[in-house]
């Protein structure tokens, strides 16, 4: 009897344990999208299975959670009802934003397909003039001086990601990536991050005579880019095609592309079509709402809303901006970007959040990307700065261990906190290399994107790479089939001392070639020589065969892809170069170059006839 009690006991907490682990919880905080207030009273629920919570006073949520109830429904009177999908027991925190019922973001809704718009006693278009009338009260280079501190954060993640995807194909066999998945709350689709990179840095201005310069002061990249050598280079590049945007200036550069401003002081007017919605509270102060959308949806213009404030300064209080899907953006699918401005004690209004998402797809066949930017500004001031800040060269400065901050650095110049995925990078990148034959396929990779095959690892970074790739098979009509080993330093050897070489033979002519290089940089160099602004002495020798037009070619004459030529070139010489050369450049882009050389040709081939 007593051994049935002891059963019937471990049996009833088994089901207890069993009850725990299957009914997990969802919470977090329902906050409206314009003014970031919680709401409360707002119904969470399953639809149709009767389950469900309400958010209380500060708009905090839980609800239970079970295996194939995967869309959570959001709703509450003046707000549009939002389904939301998750993942049931991986989504455990889930903070959602309500945009009001009146706010409607559709383009044809504000653009109705047969209208007819004037701009002749617009109450819309005059209040756009005046909101353009009044822009340079807040242009901060009205200012003799000023100075900020920004913080920018680029997530780069795989878009559209759902579970069923990740158990089929080659992602069958990484089943950790499910742990990576985290919702996007703007776009409402799974998404899993694969890089970031963030930036903390000072800007500072001086009006007379101009000058600014931004001070970077802590730099960090994980995720995929720690994996390659060009991770800084892709950053750089994501930074430049996701510019920053100043509604402010008359044209925005972006994605590569030319956009006008919806309060262009020249086109603004002429160019889009303004609506006045309503008038609403943005973090308590009275705003017009209107909506703008360009005259043909084809232009490169932004459709997207205005909040200005209610009184004589006409000041831009939120600005929300969108690409149109008619716009013809190579890769672009999507792009939202979202401002918001404060006003500072003096009673400068001043930028202070500055949101991008951009949803692209390079080809059908491949997974989508999600880019986000996540930029805030703060510590606004317009004191006199010292001279000596802006004697230092280069518009971006970067402080010495910019690279090496830890995390009591970042707790203090990270506003924004990472989310746990983007948190987890690192763990993420071990998880990946751990997996059977990974480190082959990175070789690969690294060989195709790089161009060069690293010798080092990530604890002792290489400090001799091999390439250029494409260079090591090559042809032409002296060598015939010609095989060439090339490799060079890397400032992890010495950042200011570069060598550099190759040998190379001809099955044809039976003949070796080789060029052998040293560069010495005068000033301290990250990984290469080659890096911005160059102030260094080379000196080379080489020996090789190559036609009169090779030294116009911006690429190496022996890359692969152009020994494919529709026609024989068969004019050639063997050419012996000696050179001394010294290059300068300035940080303004003016560069100096003074070259000795020796050079004797060998003519073969056509031209020994």
């Amino acid at each position: 009897m007593k051994t049935k009690y002891i059963k019937s006991f471990l049996l009833f907490l088994l089901l207890g344990c069993c009850v725990s682990v299957s009914a997990q919880n969802i919470q977090g905080v329902v906050t409206d999208s314009l003014t970031n207030e919680p709401i409360p009273y707002l119904s969470v629920f399953y639809e149709g299975k009767g389950v469900g919570s309400i958010t209380d006073n500060d708009g905090n949520y839980k609800v239970e959670t079970r295996k194939g109830w995967n869309k959570l429904t959001f709703s509450a009177v003046g707000y549009v009802t939002k389904v939301v999908n998750i993942i049931p027991g991986v989504t455990k925190n889930l903070n959602v934003r309500m945009r009001s019922d009146d706010i409607m973001l559709d383009e044809v809704v504000v653009k109705p397909k047969r209208e007819k718009y004037s701009r002749k006693n617009n109450p819309a278009v005059e209040l756009m003039k005046k909101v353009i009338a009044h822009k340079k009260n807040n242009k901060l280079s009205e200012n003799d001086y000023y100075q900020y501190n920004k913080y920018q954060k680029i997530t780069m993640s795989l878009n559209d990601v759902t579970p069923e995807m990740l158990e089929k194909g080659m992602y069958k066999k990484m089943p950790f990536l499910k742990d990576q998945i985290e919702l996007c709350e703007e776009t409402n689709k799974f998404i899993l991050p694969i890089s970031v990179d963030e930036t903390a840095s000072q800007k500072i201005y001086r009006k007379h005579p101009k000058s600014e310069k931004t001070l970077i002061k802590g730099m960090s990249s994980t995720g995929v880019n720690e994996l390659f050598a060009t991770g800084d280079m892709l950053s750089t590049v994501l930074k430049d095609v996701f510019t920053d945007v100043n509604i402010y200036d008359n044209d925005i550069r972006l994605l590569q592309y030319p956009f006008i401003s919806p309060i262009s002081s020249s086109d603004a007017i002429s160019f889009y079509k303004f609506y006045i919605m309503d008038t609403t509270f943005v973090d308590k102060d009275k705003c017009f709402h209107l909506t703008f959308v360009p005259n043909n949806s084809q232009d490169f213009g932004f459709t997207g809303h205005l909040y200005v404030l209610a009184d004589s300064s006409y000041t831009v209080k939120k600005c929300t901006m969108n690409l149109p899907k008619k716009s013809g953006v190579n890769f672009v699918d999507n792009m939202d970007i979202i401002q918001e401005f404060e006003q500072l004690p003096n009673g400068e209004w001043v930028l202070k959040t500055d949101d991008m998402i951009v949803e692209m797809t390079l080809m059908k066949i491949m997974q989508g990307f999600q880019i986000r930017r996540t930029t805030r500004y703060s510590d606004y001031a317009f004191d006199e700065l010292p001279q000596q800040l802006f004697k230092r060269k280069g518009a971006e400065i970067k402080e010495a261990d910019a690279m090496m901050r830890g995390d009591d650095f970042w707790n203090q110049y990270r506003p924004v906190p990472l989310t746990q995925t983007e948190s987890s990078m690192d763990m993420l990148v071990k998880r990946l290399e751990q997996m059977p034959g990974f480190k082959y396929v990175i070789f690969v990779l690294k060989a195709f994107i790089e161009n060069f095959v690293e010798t080092g690892t990530k604890e002792h970074p290489s400090k001799v790479d091999i390439g250029p790739v494409n260079t090591m098979i090559s042809n032409n009509y002296i060598d015939g089939l010609r095989l060439r080993m090339s490799a060079q330093t890397t400032a992890n050897l010495n950042p200011h001392l570069f060598l550099k070489g190759y040998y190379a033979y001809g099955f044809k002519d039976h003949r070796s070639k080789y060029m052998g290089e040293v560069e010495y940089s005068f000033n301290k160099k990250e990984y290469l020589p080659r890096e911005f602004p160059k102030n260094s002495i080379t000196f080379s020798y080489q020996y090789d065969v190559m036609s009169p037009t090779d030294k116009f070619l911006k690429t190496d004459k022996d890359n692969v892809f152009v020994s494919f030529k529709t026609s024989t070139v068969d004019q050639m010489s063997y050419v012996r170069n000696i050179a001394l050369k010294y290059e300068n450049e300035t940080q303004f882009g003016l560069k100096t170059t003074v070259e000795v050389k020796n050079s004797k040709d060998e003519p073969t081939g056509g031209l020994a006839i």
